[in-house]
């Protein structure tokens, strides 16, 4: 028995917040919710270590076209550094490779004062422990041969890095952060800065854009209590999905064209909600708020007017072809913390 014996899993679609937990994978998570649901198309909108638990958005048949669009927004996480010890994987599930004694004039202000050198753009080395590939194969993959290669290095943005904590060597940290930013390497380059080394001993992801993971499921709760019904008031839809994003809003009889993609006439389109620049990723709509695709727009919002409506104004990313699932209202789910 599947998830879906009152509907065909096909027509299943939509974004789920899930609260991993520490332990598996990333993948393991997507193989357990295939293996539960009977849906083929399941994706991971940006990868969590082993090591690390919160919040993993999981995307469910046609709306695997959104993962893309999800892995590059800011993210938000809680973690520990364990001072003193450095590991080849910069977390505590690898070998320790060098041990220095914690500094005996280690304060509260000195902590401070390194972590605000963290903030702002940086460029950051992905470690040799990661998915990222070289030449086609995980870096990953290349560690465990004990390989080391060079790796080029990403900008990336540490938009803030709070302090919390600091106990018996272990300090607890917030950041908030662009993608592509490692923790882990954080967390070392932290250690160093204080002059000992350390390595992340706890993480969690909070936030992923504008999704935390207050509002995700546990997979205990997925696996033991729900049904159908469950998922599919669970499930978050594009409309939801893309709701922060500026639009356009499509005439009526322009809507069958649209369907063929391509450049998008300026004279298609009535109505404009938000501002945006030339590239700038934006919502079509079409009538009642439902949204049709994405576009890359070709223009500045300011200068749609000054040009003819043959004009094309933007150009097709993403069209939603297929029923999409919507957040049932009023369907309350039960919460990771509710269910153990």
């Amino acid at each position: 028995m599947t998830l879906f014996d009152d509907q065909s899993s096909s027509e299943i679609s939509g974004l789920l917040l899930v609260d991993k937990p520490a332990g598996p994978t990333s993948h393991d998570i997507v193989h357990a919710l295939r293996k539960k649901s009977g849906i083929d198309k399941v994706g991971h909108g940006g990868t969590l270590d082993p090591l690390a638990s919160g919040l993993l958005p999981l995307f469910l048949g046609e709306a695997t076209k959104m993962s893309g669009f999800i892995q590059a927004h800011d993210k938000s996480y809680s973690f520990d550094v364990s001072l003193g010890v450095t590991t080849d994987t910069d977390d505590s599930q690898g070998t320790v490779v060098a041990r220095s004694p914690i500094p005996e004039d280690l304060s509260e202000e000195k902590i401070r004062e390194v972590l605000q050198g963290f903030v702002g753009e940086q460029w950051q080395e992905p470690p040799m422990y990661s998915a990222v590939k070289q030449k086609g194969v995980p870096l990953y993959k290349l560690a465990r041969k004990g390989m080391t290669v060079e790796r080029d290095p990403r900008l990336v943005t540490v938009h803030s890095l709070e302090f919390l904590t600091c106990q018996e060597g272990r300090l607890s940290l917030r950041v908030h952060c662009s993608k592509g930013t490692y923790v882990r390497v954080l967390a070392r380059q932290i250690g160093d800065a204080l002059g000992c080394g350390g390595h992340v001993s706890r993480l969690r992801r909070l936030t992923v854009g504008r999704f935390s993971v207050e509002g995700a499921v546990g997979m205990e709760v997925i696996e033991n209590s729900w049904n159908a019904e469950d998922l599919g008031a669970a499930l978050i839809g594009p409309e939801k999905v893309f709701l922060d994003l500026p639009s356009l809003e499509i005439l009526p009889n322009a809507a069958p064209a649209l369907q063929k993609g391509g450049l998008l006439p300026g004279i298609w389109f009535f109505r404009r909600e938000g501002l945006f620049h030339a590239k700038d990723t934006i919502r079509i709509m079409g009538q009642e708020g439902k949204i049709l695709g994405l576009a890359e727009a070709l223009l500045n919002s300011e200068e749609l007017s000054l040009f003819p409506g043959g004009i094309p104004v933007a150009k097709i990313v993403l069209l939603f072809r297929t029923k999409s699932a919507q957040v049932r209202e009023g369907k309350r789910i039960p919460s990771h913390n509710e269910n153990g």
